[in-house]
């Protein structure tokens, strides 16, 4: 796999991880960090998409399974670091039996976008080192 397209997604989270860190303390960056980390994460994506299409046609790297690993945990901790929590409230009161109103979960928190950045940035490396 040539390296543009990690060098190019890398740079782009990169990116996001300095707004989402300036977006700290100017709380009106926050929309636009978390739109571009769903961008981020979409490029990502693509990514490993291209990767496992030139596994599946042949390409075979020097350790086929810790290429793999680096692919799945491209996409797996930042969907882990970045999931949100089952809002609480939902469900049953367990005192009163009444039906609880749902509550809408917070999203994370924008440290934890930077740091779901970085890491990610560090495994899509590590992935294109290991082609």
């Amino acid at each position: 796999m040539h390296p543009a397209p990690t060098i190019a997604v890398a740079v782009c989270l990169a990116v996001v991880a300095i707004l989402a860190g300036v977006a700290l303390s100017r709380p009106a960056l926050e929309r636009p960090a978390r739109l571009a980390m769903t961008g981020g994460l979409v490029a990502v994506g693509a990514l490993v998409l291209y990767d496992a299409i030139t596994l599946l046609q042949g390409h075979e790297p020097d350790d086929r399974w810790t290429h793999i690993g680096y692919a799945v945990a491209s996409i797996g901790v930042p969907v882990l670091l970045l999931k949100r929590p089952v809002a609480p409230g939902e469900g049953v009161d367990p005192e009163t039996g009444e039906e609880l109103e749902p509550v809408a979960p917070e999203p994370p928190h924008l440290a934890v976008l930077v740091v779901a950045c970085i890491a990610t940035i560090v495994l899509i490396v590590r992935l294109q080192q290991t082609w």
